[in-house]
């Protein structure tokens, strides 16, 4: 004896997975367009980084993004959109020691202005927790063209040559 399906089943069946297919496309592309902070609101038991910039003329900002979205250095300086706020910059990750009452780590980065990237050695893969800061360099092309024939001279007056990192 076969069984067969009334007639409206194929139809009924054909609706019900459109229609969870569509709300699902939906959620996700929801999610692609909102922005970082939104996301980190969205999804509070994700695991998270904390991206700090701090400049002198500007009011420093803190952003939670997402450690799926930024799970390098360089792809959190691209989702803090460091590149649009300062032309150069100086950055360090903080990551939570691993002991307890042991001190948190200090990983200096180096950011090639010229590129614009973070050069491979210096893009350190993130962990939940971290704190990338970022800040503000407020030198310019001019100081790095006079800075090698200032630089020594201030050196050997015993002045500091500039050009450090805050680290």
């Amino acid at each position: 004896m076969v069984h067969r399906f009334p007639l409206f089943t194929f139809p009924v069946l054909l609706i019900i997975l459109l229609g969870s297919g569509c709300s699902m496309m939906r959620s996700s592309a929801s999610l692609d367009s909102a922005s970082p902070q939104d996301q980190a609101n969205m999804m509070p038991n994700q695991p998270m980084i904390l991206v700090e910039m701090q400049s002198k003329e500007h009011k420093g900002s803190t952003q939670k993004i997402l450690l799926a979205q930024a799970p390098t250095v360089q792809a959190a300086v691209d989702q803090a959109k460091a590149n649009a706020k300062f032309k150069r910059f100086h950055i360090a990750v903080s990551r939570l020691p691993q002991h307890p009452g042991a001190q948190p780590q200090k990983l200096i980065s180096q950011y090639d202005h010229v590129d614009k990237a973070i050069p491979m050695e210096y893009d350190y893969q993130l962990q939940a927790g971290d704190r990338v800061v970022i800040v503000e360099d407020p030198s310019t092309t001019m100081d790095d063209i006079f800075g090698g024939v200032v630089g020594p001279l201030k050196m050997m007056a015993g002045a500091d040559a500039g050009k450090a990192s805050p680290f």
